[in-house]
């Protein structure tokens, strides 16, 4: 099991701005892309992340997530979700 260590780095706005529009442009993370400048700096072959040795962390679901019920006969096109919101707007 791999430890990760979490940090706060201090990176010039404008300098962020560009690293994070660049890594959107390219489907990436920027904590993908700074494990690999660190993995390169550390000569390291491949970041560990991509050696499959992290695991995705679970967030808590909401107490209430799974409790609402739809009810499936009920149309749910925008046009009726529209109709039904005006009439009980208007009650």
């Amino acid at each position: 099991m791999l430890v990760v260590m979490r940090t706060t780095l201090d990176i010039p706005d404008a300098m962020y701005r560009r690293i994070k529009a660049r890594s959107a442009e390219e489907g990436r993370t920027v904590r993908s892309i700074t494990l690999v400048l660190y993995s390169q700096w550390l000569g390291d072959s491949q970041p560990e992340e991509r050696r499959g040795a992290t695991r995705r962390r679970r967030t808590a679901k909401p107490s209430w997530f799974g409790s609402v019920k739809v009810d499936k006969s009920l149309p749910h096109d925008m046009d009726s979700v529209r109709e039904s919101i005006a009439h009980h707007h208007g009650e």
